[in-house]
């Protein structure tokens, strides 16, 4: 079966973004955003306990570059819910460099190979990669080729590689996921090679149509900021891509079941503001959004309750109905 996903992303692809999706879809696999080993390993917070309450496929995406933190580690993941655990190899921000994980570590795939090995000592669930098609001056496909032929003999099937190369120094984050061309010739250079394995394109896809056509060539398609910008986009993802019968829903009724899941939240003490987020591109690129989102900002600053927001939305989805 192709995968179809939504790419980890930081500050974004919280616990809450993931269940507003989960309402949009019930197949698409949601990754949480990057947590550090360390992160997880000394969880004052219980974070990975509240990371682990998901709903339907999902993916730990985890930052390591010390395999014996990877190996205790997989000690306290092992009986966990996520259906993969995956390692982030493509991250070129400067706090990730610095950190020794991320993309600097497509350098090392040796290292990678090891940090593989620690995370399965106590865990039975598949481990992935998430990689880019190079890094800096290391960009042709030997590179790549020698990176994958390396890490997947430690029990690898399933790559996800973002078509861009990484550039460490001199882009920002951003940057990086724009200015870098796309070579998606590379990525079906490295899956024409290791047929055995299955890969995941990822960078600069912004449509379901496109995603359908993409797996035709690829095992799976990751969708990126665009999910974020656009979660209305997703709602035909069962009935277009994974072939269910569709089930029309409105913005109300996901809203509604949102706000109804957001309350045991609330009375654990998260803010209006943290649960609203990833509602502020619910009316994306209609007419209506930025009353839309001045109304969401009333809420967070504690001017109106929560509940009224499904009046506002339901206002606005029948001016829509009748502007149609």
């Amino acid at each position: 079966m192709h995968e179809f996903s939504i790419a980890p992303m930081m500050d974004r692809t919280d616990l809450h973004y993931r269940n507003l999706m989960r309402l949009i879809s019930k197949n698409i696999i949601l990754y949480t955003e990057m947590i550090h080993a360390n992160a997880i390993l000394h969880d004052k917070f219980n974070r990975f306990k509240i990371e682990n309450e998901c709903k339907g496929p999902t993916v730990l995406q985890i930052g390591c570059s010390d395999p014996q933190q990877a190996s205790k580690l997989s000690k306290v993941i092992k009986n966990s819910n996520f259906k993969y655990i995956n390692l982030n190899c493509g991250c070129p921000s400067d706090k990730v460099i610095k950190g020794d994980f991320g993309a600097i570590l497509m350098k090392k795939p040796i290292l990678v190979a090891e940090i593989i090995d620690a995370l399965q000592e106590h865990t039975n669930i598949p481990i992935t990669i998430k990689t880019r098609i190079g890094v800096d001056n290391f960009d042709n496909e030997e590179f790549l080729y020698n990176f994958i032929n390396i890490t997947h003999k430690k029990n690898i099937s399933s790559y996800i590689i973002h078509a861009r190369k990484a550039i460490l120094k001199g882009l920002t984050p951003h940057e990086n996921r724009t200015i870098p061309p796309l070579n998606y010739e590379r990525v079906k250079y490295i899956k024409n090679s290791f047929k055995q394995l299955k890969f995941t394109i990822n960078g600069g896809i912004n449509s379901l149509k496109e995603s359908k056509k993409l797996l035709k060539t690829y095992d799976g398609v990751m969708v990126g900021r665009y999910a974020w910008d656009n979660p209305w986009e997703f709602i035909k993802t069962d009935s277009v891509i994974f072939g269910d019968k569709y089930v029309e829903q409105t913005r109300t009724e996901i809203l509604e079941k949102y706000l109804n899941y957001s309350q045991k939240y609330l009375k654990l003490g998260h803010s209006p503001r943290r649960i609203i987020k990833p509602l502020f591109n619910l009316l994306y690129s209609c007419d209506g959004s930025r009353y839309w989102k001045q109304e969401l900002n009333n809420v967070a600053n504690n001017k109106k309750p929560l509940e009224e927001l499904l009046k506002i939305i339901d206002n606005i989805e029948s001016k829509l109905e009748l502007a149609a």
